[in-house]
């Protein structure tokens, strides 16, 4: 058994991250990349810096058998114990696995045999749990949150989205915080493997979309925690004719595939099971208290068992690689709860190793890809998580069958060759041209978040990062399919702790040159390295340069032009500076009739079309 490459790479993070101080690390990683082999070889990772005992948290009590069997798979020689309920470990183990449920509750009880100072490494799997107070209860104990602590702690997680909550108990572990997130727990993200980047890299299979809109409204519906009120929603999507709808959808374009549906209650489970077994599909509905839940489950592995329905049971832990089709048939606003429903179809068939290569070459598959049918209902107040909005599309898009990574690598296309243009509203690809051409070309492109700040023409971007483009030295007259080239870009995203990563993306592979704790420290201190290393480009980059009112050249008018399409209405004029055209800003050219444009309104334009 050998750890993949980006385990191996999460592996080295760790180390590098403790050895300079960064004791509290989360690691993000999607769903099916295998989470469990990185903290499974962590032990022996830092073994050399940490040789006393490590302690592993999972969320739920099925969890805690599957950590232990991992740990001794990966672990052989290492001895494991079990910590739970009636289950204790032998003081002398080397790994400790246990439910939060247990130690989170009665920890001081249960962990004291053990000895606090003979653990220096804690592993808290699916740590968007982390901030309640169990946890932190725990981690109070174990004493890793205290300053100056040389414990390790690393919180593993495929949905590190979490809403912040305000602090009633265990008031020692976040000081005089009034509300407790992800930041009082972790440091920071020591490395973050994505599920866009997992499906190219081939650990997990592509991701098709399809999306059945129905009328059902969900407008009305209460909002508590974040989501729906469930009892309300279950009343309002448990009907007759939206159930129908369901089954004739999976019909037409499922083909038949093991399918997860997930349902808003028990009742709405078993109703839509019992809609596709009137349509001759073997469907079944399970739910936590089913005495038959895991014999349904085993049928549905085996391949008896065609469609299961379930509610709130298998969201997280349920690793069947047999999935081939996820259909999400309770709607959501939580984007962790929705990414936690895909996670389950995005497995790899076992025995497949790296899909990319299995493909290659000719390795017999019966699984592929996953196929994702979003049953989105009308909201007027709010949108739907979908399977677009999880890689930064438009929840409504429309992907008509097509992979959801491909669209998202093809609106980055069209954001690179149109900088200037807002992608967010865009809902299918089909209507890309007739979207481009609709926009007001000289409409101000510039977030007004950062123009309090900055002079320079940073741009925010469809999945709410900040962009600047720094031009090439040579001229526009020269630009040829100027968008085409890697371009200079500097890039501010905002992460799962609230801080804002700075890289340029221009270079193979991307560089992170910086995190900062706000949005305004991140665009100084990378407006400082521009001005120090792109001095000369500075003023091209500035907004309200004196140059912007000069009149445009001719090179610039003859650029725009190639950039606008014969069919777009064009309401300044680009004829050459001449005896029939003076060129002045403001005045009318005499050949065209249009007014003249200045040299700014022409970069404006440009910026929208194709280039910054």
């Amino acid at each position: 058994m050998q750890p993949r490459p980006y385990q191996v790479e999460q592996l080295n993070a760790s180390l590098t991250e403790y050895i300079n101080g960064v004791n509290r690390q989360l690691l993000v990683a999607a769903t099916g990349t295998g989470k469990t082999p990185f903290f499974c070889l962590l032990y022996d990772k830092v073994r050399h810096l940490l040789p006393g005992k490590m302690l592993v948290t999972v969320h739920r009590e099925k969890l805690v058998d599957q950590a232990i069997k991992a740990m001794h798979r990966w672990n052989p020689t290492l001895k494991i114990g079990k910590e739970m309920a009636e289950h204790y470990a032998d003081t002398d183990c080397d790994v400790i696995v246990s439910c939060i449920a247990s130690v989170g509750r009665d920890g001081a009880t249960r962990m004291q045999r053990f000895g606090w100072d003979n653990i220096d490494k804690i592993v808290v799997d699916e740590a968007h749990h982390s901030i309640a107070d169990s946890y932190l209860r725990l981690l109070a104990e174990a004493g890793v949150l205290q300053p100056g602590s040389k414990k390790l702690l690393v919180g593993v997680t495929a949905t590190p989205k979490r809403k912040n909550r305000r602090s009633k108990d265990v008031k020692e572990v976040h000081e005089d915080e009034d509300m407790v997130s992800l930041k009082t727990v972790f440091q920071k993200i020591i490395h973050k493997y994505t599920i866009r980047q997992a499906i190219k890299d081939g650990w997990l299979v592509p991701i098709r979309g399809f999306r059945l809109k129905t009328e059902t409204d969900l407008s009305d519906i209460k909002t508590v925690a974040g989501d729906y009120n469930q009892g309300q929603l279950a009343e309002a999507v448990n009907t007759g004719t939206r159930n129908q709808q369901i089954v004739k959808m999976w019909l037409d374009v499922a083909e038949r595939r093991q399918t997860l549906v997930f349902t808003v209650d028990i009742q709405h489970g078993k109703d839509l099971a019992a809609e596709f077994r009137k349509a001759g599909i073997k469907a079944e509905a399970v739910w936590g208290t089913d005495k038959e839940q895991e014999e349904k489950i085993a049928q549905f592995e085996r391949g008896e068992i065609t469609v299961l329905c379930n509610c709130a049971l298998l969201t997280e832990g349920f690793d069947a690689w047999q999935i081939q089709c996820v259909l999400d048939a309770a709607p959501t606003q939580s984007s962790s709860l929705y990414t936690q429903k895909i996670g389950r179809g995005t497995r790899l068939e076992e025995g497949t190793g790296n899909l990319l290569e299995a493909l290659k070459g000719g390795m017999p598959l019966h699984k592929q890809d996953c196929l994702v049918i979003d049953v989105c209902d009308n909201n007027k107040r709010c949108s739907l998580v979908t399977l677009p909005s999880l890689v930064g599309l438009n929840p409504d898009f429309n992907l008509h069958g097509e992979s959801v990574t491909k669209a998202a690598d093809k609106v980055e296309e069209l954001e690179e060759k149109h900088p200037g243009i807002d992608f967010k509203d865009l809902t299918d690809l089909s209507k890309v041209k007739a979207y481009v051409e609709a926009l007001d070309l000289f409409a101000d492109p510039y977030p007004v978040e950062v123009k309090e700040f900055s002079e320079l023409t940073w741009l925010s971007q469809a999945d709410g990062s900040y962009v600047l483009h720094i031009p090439e030295e040579r001229g526009i007259s020269d630009a040829k399919e100027y968008w085409r080239f890697r371009h200079e870009r500097l890039v501010i995203t905002q992460d799962n702790l609230e801080q804002w990563e700075l890289s340029i993306v221009s270079t193979d592979p991307e560089r992170k040159l910086g995190t900062f704790n706000t949005l305004k420290e991140a665009i100084t201190t990378s407006e400082e390295v521009v001005r120090r290393c792109r001095g000369d480009r500075v003023k091209l980059l500035q907004r309200e340069a004196s140059w912007h009112q000069y009149p445009a050249t001719d090179a610039t008018k003859r650029y725009l032009k190639r950039l606008v399409v014969k069919t777009r209405p064009f309401m300044f004029c680009l004829c050459p500076v001449g005896p029939m055209c003076s060129g002045v800003a403001g005045q009318t050219c005499a050949t065209c009739g249009k007014p003249q444009l200045t040299a700014g309104q022409a970069t404006t334009a440009i910026t929208k079309l194709k280039v910054c």
